[in-house]
């Protein structure tokens, strides 16, 4: 890991302030994370793969919802005074159009990734979002997942940090609900993400702990 390109100053990002109040640290015993609900969850977890780049880390960037924007992490850069090339340079982004693409980028991939490119971060962006396709069986659907989340859970123990940001699964896929819950069940930090009354809440749901952060909804206007 280098060093942080630029001293973090939090009073120049209020979303990422908020943020590193309590949910994005990424610290070592966070494991396997799982930010879900409110489709924000993944403009927060753009977030911290920034907040990781800009503390001198690199991160592994898994995209299956098509949610990683260059320009927003080159408005963050500039925001803190710092190339924007430095910061994209730290994110390695890799694409998924498929299940079958999500789980081999994550079972077959991520490990050697993670070694060659010395880092300890991934996040993956909307890793169930693949899965909803109802032209592959459910059988199979199943079958990748678990063999994903083992993987997830194996990179977890050897102690790599892995955010996992998922959406709320629309109405049309609500019967492959079970596919989030099955995620659920394997991180070891869950945070529920919700909007009301001009807040977005984010509600820990980690057994042995209950918090709450809220950030104003108008900070998000400017991302």
């Amino acid at each position: 890991m280098g060093e942080p390109v630029h001293p973090l100053d939090d009073r120049a990002d209020p979303l990422l302030s908020a943020l590193r109040r309590g949910v994005v640290p990424l610290s070592q015993k966070d494991g396997l994370m799982l930010l879900y609900g409110h489709p924000t969850a993944l403009v927060l977890g753009l977030y911290a793969a920034a907040d990781r780049a800009l503390a001198g880390e690199t991160v592994l960037y898994l995209d299956g919802a098509n949610a990683f924007d260059p320009f927003v992490i080159s408005r963050m850069a500039r925001t803190h005074r710092v190339q924007p090339r430095t910061l994209l340079t730290s994110i390695h982004v890799a694409r998924a159009f498929t299940c079958h693409q999500m789980e081999r980028l994550v079972s077959d991939c991520l490990a050697a990734a993670l070694s060659r490119y010395q880092a300890r971060v991934a996040v993956l962006s909307g890793p169930l979002e693949t899965f909803y396709d109802e032209a592959v069986s459910s059988d199979e659907v199943t079958r990748l997942l678990k063999r994903m989340i083992t993987s997830l859970q194996h990179l977890s123990r050897q102690g790599y940090r892995v955010l996992c940001l998922c959406p709320s699964i629309s109405l049309q896929h609500q019967n492959r609900y079970g596919l989030l819950m099955r995620l659920q069940a394997a991180a070891t930090r869950l945070i529920r993400v919700e909007e009301a009354e001009g807040m977005l809440l984010l509600n820990e749901e980690t057994t042995g702990s209950s918090k709450q952060w809220q950030i104003p909804c108008t900070i998000l206007e400017s991302v």
